[in-house]
């Protein structure tokens, strides 16, 4: 990249930057201690440890250690035009600072436009909101949207979209939505750009979403179509039309049911698709006394995997949901199957308790028996297996609130590898602690 090139992207970032805050008290007294009365201006510091052992190829070997600290800052000014009109840009930076492998050098990486949308309230007419630009989307229990660069980790789950939520009535919406998802991010000026990727491949997005509530029942429903363009390395492209829904009723004093399922079908290179997915679960808030379980769930996971033996694809297409939806460290276990958090060819049966030591202390527990609704292929080295189980999986987590400002969490996750896998598979940990601090 040339010095005029970072020039001209260094100048428009802090153009940026300045903006929001600049017109936003240009002409106006404003208030000591205060920007403005219509300008918000927010701050966040993310610091993570992350450490594993052998999650990624399941060896007991050194290349597959990796242990890290990460952290995410992010600077957040929001501009209230009027009543019904908003302006929102979100500057991040995350760098990451390795211990093992020592091989990874230290960068503070790239600064970039996570956030930069406008937002409009209409409140006649078709009544909703508009939004366009550079958002977050996140639809019902992110099944199916929810993050919109998934190699990228959790720095960012922004889509560059437009969306309008079209609302029906008090308790009834309809949102339709476009989102174009680049392998880089090539339509904002970056900070010492990494060319960074994002997705695998080129993407697009449409569809609409219904959510209602009917007395005590809400209903989803939604039909989505995802386009995957071909490049030069991945010269398969993809056509993906999903439809399902999704109904969460109480089933009775203190106990709800959650079931979403979804059938895809469309086109993978010249293969013609039909993949089936879903989940469902049980949830009982107990009102037991502290120390005693607060919350208890039962649920399970399925998503179709491909079938080798015959001319279509089976397998499921997470969309746009790659993200740790089921488990933190199963989407490393993924990346040599079809990709990071690509789920695929997985099931799962699980129970979950919660306790609620204090007002500002939960624990959860977690234990999952994971299995694959397909064999792996024999002809692949990873996963290596002969059977559908891929293991059991043990999931710990402490979530505390030190204040209104600063959060933070204590996630440890243990697997123990079956069948699906080869038999020298070996046992892995992945621990994370976690501090949050809210501005």
């Amino acid at each position: 990249m040339s010095l005029s090139r970072v020039s001209k992207k260094l100048l428009l970032v802090i153009s940026l930057a300045l903006l929001l805050p600049a017109v936003a008290v240009s002409g106006q007294d404003t208030a000591k201690g205060n920007i403005h009365p219509n300008f918000r201006l927010s701050f966040t510091e993310r610091f993570r440890l992350v450490t594993w052992d052998y999650t990624i190829n399941l060896r007991n070997a050194s290349w597959d250690v990796y242990s890290f600290t990460r952290h995410r800052t992010s600077l957040m000014g929001q501009w209230f035009l009027a009543s019904d009109i908003e302006f929102a840009l979100k500057l991040t930076n995350e760098f990451r600072s390795y211990f093992a492998p020592v091989s990874q050098k230290f960068t503070l990486d790239e600064a970039f436009v996570d956030l930069l949308y406008a937002k409009w309230n209409i409140d006649s007419g078709f009544r909703g909101t508009l939004t366009l630009g550079r958002q977050n989307i996140i639809l019902g229990e992110g099944f199916l949207v929810m993050d919109g660069g998934p190699l990228d980790g959790s720095r960012s789950i922004y889509f560059n979209a437009a969306r309008f939520d079209w609302k029906l009535d008090k308790a009834k919406s309809l949102s339709l939505f476009y989102m174009y998802q680049e392998e880089t991010d090539e339509w904002l000026p970056i900070l010492h750009d990494q060319d960074k990727p994002m997705v695998d491949q080129p993407e697009e997005g449409f569809g609409a979403y219904f959510s209602g509530d009917f007395a005590a029942t809400n209903l989803q429903a939604y039909a989505i179509r995802k386009n995957v363009k071909e490049t030069a390395t991945q010269p398969a492209a993809s056509e993906i039309n999903t439809f399902g829904g999704r109904v969460q009723v109480p089933a009775m004093e203190k106990l709800s049911a959650t079931i979403e399922a979804a059938y895809q079908f469309g086109k993978l290179g010249d293969a013609d698709r039909a993949a089936f997915g879903g989940y469902t679960h049980l949830d009982y808030t107990t009102g037991w006394a502290v120390y005693l379980p607060s919350a208890l769930t039962a649920g399970a996971v399925y998503l179709s995997g491909d079938d080798p033996e015959t001319g279509d694809w089976e397998g499921w297409d997470p969309l746009f949901a790659r993200w740790p939806k089921w488990s933190e460290s199963s989407i490393y276990t993924l990346i040599r199957e079809g990709g990071v958090a690509y789920w695929s060819n997985f099931a799962s049966a699980y129970v979950r308790v919660g306790f609620k030591l204090s007002d500002q202390v939960r624990v959860q527990g977690d234990f999952q028996h994971l299995i694959a609704s397909q064999v792996p292929d024999t002809a692949l080295s990873f996963p290596g297996g002969t059977g559908k189980t891929r293991g059991e999986l043990l999931i710990g987590k402490m979530t505390f609130q030190i204040n209104d400002r600063l959060s933070g969490h204590l996630l440890w996750e243990t697997f123990f590898p079956g069948n699906f896998y080869f038999d020298e598979a070996v046992r892995y940990s992945w621990v994370r602690v976690e501090f949050m601090l809210k501005l």
